[in-house]
């Protein structure tokens, strides 16, 4: 980047101060939805309000290995973990991620957040997840195709 502009530590920075604004895709879920979630009500979305379709993820969640990438924020990946899956969520938001340790702590969840960029994946094995949950993020690449 010839002009000094990072926008992995801009978009870092913005979503650490979203969380100190109260942004709604930094509020984490509420127990009461973590208890639906438990119970096999439960629901997430990509982009907007409209719940991503149930037959995109396995028939039983129980034992899969889910990455929520760039998906922090204490919403998806706990929903998700308490639906079952085994759940990593990896994201450039220090805060975002204490957000989904907040919901973890509070209501007994086994999640594993890992600080990173979206766009360098290793410090994840190969193959290592049975399904990716990308929430629209790749808006915030800058190189898209590269």
């Amino acid at each position: 980047m010839t002009d000094g502009f990072d926008p992995v530590a801009y978009n870092r920075a913005a979503w650490d101060r979203e969380v100190d604004r109260g942004n709604e895709w930094t509020s984490p879920a509420g127990p009461e939805v973590i208890a639906r979630a438990r119970a096999g009500d439960w629901s997430v979305v990509l982009i907007g309000y409209e719940p991503v379709p149930r037959d995109w993820f396995p028939a039983e969640l129980a034992g899969t290995a889910l990455l929520c990438l760039a998906s922090g924020g204490g919403q998806q990946g706990p929903v998700l973990a308490a639906a079952g899956a085994d759940v990593t969520v990896f994201d450039n938001s220090p805060r975002q991620l204490g957000r989904d340790e907040e919901v973890a702590a509070r209501d007994g969840l086994a999640i594993r957040t890992v600080l990173g960029d979206m766009r360098d994946l290793s410090p994840f094995a190969d193959a290592s997840f049975d399904v990716i949950f990308n929430p629209v993020s790749n808006v915030f690449c800058p190189d898209q195709l590269g």
